[in-house]
C-alpha cells in the first residue's frame, strides 16, 4: 500500500510505500497417530502426522528411518524390509516425533519338498535313511513330518526307515501342506544253508529193494532249504 500525506493547500504531497508480510507462525509440535508399530517384512503402513498450531506458517512434515535397511519411510508410508528395530522420525519446523517400528520376519510358505528315493528294497531288519529337501530355502518352516503306511511292515523316524516285516509300505515325508512320498518294499531276509545231513551215510540193498534217505538242512530258518538230488 502506499501511504501520502498532502499539505493543507494541496500543493505539497510525500509517499511511504508500504509492504505488509504474513506473520511468520512457528510450529509448537508435532504428533504422531502411533508411537511404536510391529510389521512382517513386506508389509506397508502409513503414519500420519498432526502439525500444531493449524496457522503454522510452515506445516511441511520431513520424514527419515534411523535404518533403511529394516524400514523405509516416504511420505509417512513405512516399507518393512527385514528383521530388525528402526525408528521413523517425522519433523516440522524444529519440532520431531518419533515412531518405533520392530519388523518381523514375513512367513514363507513351503513349495515343495523331495526325496532322494521314490522306492527302496529292503530285508527283514534292513535300514535305510531317506533325505529330504524343502524349497524355497527361506522357508519359515521347513519342519519335515515322516509317516508310514504301515508301521508293521516299515516305520520312519526321522527320515530313517527300518524293515519290519515283509511287504509294502508307503514313506510320506510333509512340510508345511507339501509332501513327497517313498514305496518301500520289504522281503524276507536271506538267510543261507549252513550244513545238510543225511540220516544214514551208507546202505546195502538187495536188487530190487527200497529205502528213503531223510536230508536235513541247516539252519531251519533258511531261505532256500530246497535239496537237490
Amino acid at each position: 500500500a502506499t501511504i501520502t500525506v498532502t499539505t493543507e493547500d494541496g500543493s505539497k504531497t510525500a509517499t511511504c510505500a508500504v509492504t505488509v508480510k504474513a506473520k511468520f507462525v512457528a510450529v509448537t509440535s508435532i504428533s504422531l497417530d502411533q508411537t511404536s508399530l510391529e510389521m512382517t517384512e513386506g508389509e506397508e503402513i502409513s503414519l500420519t502426522a498432526t502439525v500444531k498450531p493449524d496457522n503454522a506458517t510452515d506445516k511441511a512434515v520431513t520424514w527419515t528411518s534411523d535404518k533403511t535397511d529394516v524400514a523405509t519411510v516416504e511420505d509417512g508410508k513405512i516399507t518393512a524390509v527385514k528383521e530388525g528395530t528402526a525408528t521413523i522420525t517425522a519433523k516440522a519446523g524444529d519440532k520431531t516425533a518419533t515412531c518405533k517400528v520392530t519388523v518381523k520376519k514375513g512367513f514363507v510358505e513351503v513349495t515343495s519338498i523331495t526325496l532322494d528315493k521314490t522306492s527302496i528294497s529292503l530285508t527283514v531288519g534292513g535300514e535305510e535313511t531317506l533325505t529330504a529337501t524343502v524349497k524355497p530355502d527361506n522357508a519359515t518352516d521347513k519342519t519335515v513330518t515322516w509317516t508310514s503306511s504301515s508301521d508293521a511292515i516299515a516305520t520312519v523316524t526321522d527320515g530313517k526307515v527300518k524293515a519290519v516285516k515283509n511287504g509294502t509300505a508307503t514313506i510320506t515325508a510333509k512340510a508345511g501342506d507339501k509332501t513327497a512320498k517313498c514305496i518301500v518294499v520289504v522281503s524276507k531276509s536271506s538267510v543261507a544253508v549252513t550244513s545238510i545231513t543225511l540220516d544214514k551215510s551208507s546202505l546195502s540193498l538187495n536188487e530190487g529193494e527200497e529205502a528213503t534217505l531223510t536230508a536235513t538242512v541247516k539252519p531251519d530258518n533258511a531261505t532256500d532249504k530246497t535239496v537237490t538230488w
